[in-house]
């Protein structure tokens, strides 16, 4: 069968994303232009104004017209930082899609994406320069590299340079097509394989920014709360650079909120933040709602404020939930919800009957579809396990440069997830399992092929397969299974090929353990089952 809404269906977008934010913006500076847009939580006197928002919008946009940046992409590689809306919303206006790089990503991993991506323009920050610059050198297609700093090193640019551009207000920008135009451009491991990037269009995430401000005024309204009014004091501690953080953040400026941004996650400086601005609500994953559990420097501050707790990313434990609802009588709420990059963040959201229900994802976003199949296709009753696919206006154009796993992916219209799962009869929706073979760990994607392919080059490997294996604080940590040319290869000499050449988490810190062949299927699949099997075995 075919799920459809229970919050009824939904108009896709079709303006710019730009547009929708700043149409906000505006509302805000005609009647408070000097209210802040985001705070420093490590330093509060930098302060970005909604007013400093537009005109820093404005200027970036002109920088980029100077620079022949029409309908390009760009890369960020920044950690959490008050310029980065600005700058997205710039490139938004010339037509261009951003593509978010994680600040801990290697030189190695930064050159795959800019070469994948084709961007022409890297912003970055201080503490990334030189490994940006490294991981750019040699690439014909990157002609601007923007550095956070009030002066860039010789043929580099700064930010004070590009805020500083003077603005031709009589000028046109670039016609937005909705439905084929990039507006981000964030980087999924999707259901196998290495990172892709996921085309995400106007329409798509235009959509899901409207879906999750409906969602949001329906429920102000239940309230008796006004949902036009300005929003209040937001945290963001998520990285800007994943799409889930992204949303968040770009959803604080639609909503009028004032943001504090932390660069990273620094236990005191959240606790404290919370604390001094009394932020009623938080958007966290699961190593954080175990941090509120369990660690003692939370009790040094008053966490009272917090009334509702939004955990994503990963799936959070019955025991980790009780336990946090007992540290903090005053929480009201723990949300879970389910989604992908590939459908623009969220596909299910919960409602007061989700909630109640242990493990549930929520329900079916409004205007989306859904249908629960097994591997040949054919769609299953309510109530029975199969994987989940999803169709609606949310859903990605494709992986850019990848027509084959695209066509792997969206079939016959349907996004194909790689989890497994059932609806109950209230149509709410519960995972149970993932066809999927990425590693998640403390929320973020490591696919094993990256790994793999890695640990091929390494010339005492014969063969490796990389699984994960369960671990308390992280979720899960990558282990490697190796078959190996010569018994002079130990444990310690694979985990540090490794370690030079991928970022921190997707460290082999499951462990390495020697075998002498990797099962796999007539077709030559690595049957992963059966080493996490071996591994449960173990335990």
């Amino acid at each position: 069968m075919v799920y459809e809404s229970p919050f009824g269906q939904f108009p896709s977008c079709t303006v710019p994303v730009h547009q929708i934010v700043l149409e906000k913006v505006d509302e805000v500076i005609r009647k408070e232009p000097n209210r802040e847009a985001f705070i420093s939580a490590s330093d509060p006197k930098q302060v970005v104004t909604y007013k400093q928002l537009k005109d820093q919008v404005l200027a970036v946009a002109q920088f980029l017209h100077g620079r022949g940046f029409v309908k390009q992409i760009a890369c960020a590689v920044t950690s959490n930082c008050l310029e980065f809306l600005p700058f997205f919303l710039g490139v938004s206006l010339q037509g261009g899609a951003l593509s978010g790089a994680s600040a801990i990503f290697t030189e190695y991993e930064l050159r795959r994406q800019f070469e994948d991506s084709g961007c022409t323009v890297v912003f970055t920050d201080a503490h990334n320069l030189e490994k940006s610059r490294k991981a750019a050198n040699g690439l014909a297609a990157i002609k601007t590299i923007i550095v956070i700093a009030d002066a860039a090193p010789a043929g580099l640019f700064s930010w004070r340079d590009v805020i500083s551009t003077r603005v031709d207000s009589t000028r046109t920008f670039p016609t937005i097509n909705v439905d084929e135009d990039l507006v981000i451009l964030p980087y999924s491991s999707g259901t196998t394989g290495t990172p892709k990037g996921v085309m995400l269009t106007h329409k798509n995430f235009g959509t899901m920014l409207h879906i999750t401000v409906t969602m949001r005024s329906h429920s102000m309204k239940a309230q008796g709360l006004d949902p036009n009014a300005n929003g209040d004091h937001q945290l963001h501690i998520l990285p800007f650079y994943h799409v889930y953080g992204f949303m968040v953040m770009v959803l604080g400026a639609i909503c009028k909120c004032t943001s504090i941004v932390l660069s990273k996650f620094e236990p005191d400086l959240f606790c404290r933040s919370i604390q001094d601005y009394k932020i009623p609500a938080i958007t966290i994953v699961p190593p954080i709602l175990v941090f509120l559990a369990k660690d003692p420097r939370c009790d040094k501050y008053d966490l009272s404020s917090v009334k509702v707790i939004g955990c994503g990313a990963a799936a959070v434990g019955k025991s980790l939930m009780d336990d946090v609802r007992k540290r903090y009588p005053s929480l009201e709420t723990i949300k879970q919800g389910y989604g992908m990059t590939e459908v623009s963040t969220a596909s299910h959201i919960a409602d007061s009957g989700s909630l109640k229900k242990f493990g549930c994802c929520g329900k079916l976003a409004p205007g989306l579809q859904m249908k629960v199949c097994i591997l040949t296709g054919k769609e299953l009753p309510q109530g029975e396990a199969g994987e989940i696919c999803i169709r609606g206006s949310t859903v990605m154009r494709g992986y850019l440069g990848k027509e084959k796993e695209t066509r792997d992916t969206l079939r016959d219209g349907w996004l194909h997830t790689g989890d497994i799962g059932y609806c109950d009869l209230e149509g709410d929706l519960f995972i149970v399992d993932r066809l999927k073979e990425l590693i998640k760990v403390n929320g973020l994607q490591v696919p094993p092929a990256e790994l793999e392919s890695i640990l091929l080059t390494h010339t005492l490997i014969a063969d490796v397969a990389v699984v994960g294996v369960k671990d308390e604080k992280a979720g899960e940590l990558p282990k490697a299974y190796v078959v190996r040319k010569d018994k002079s290869l130990n444990e310690q000499h694979v985990v540090d090929f490794v370690k030079d050449k991928v970022s921190s988490y997707k460290q082999l810190r499951g462990g390495v353990e020697f075998i002498d062949a990797i099962p796999k299927s007539e077709a030559g699949k690595i049957l992963r089952r059966q080493l996490r099997d071996r591994q449960k075995s173990k335990i």
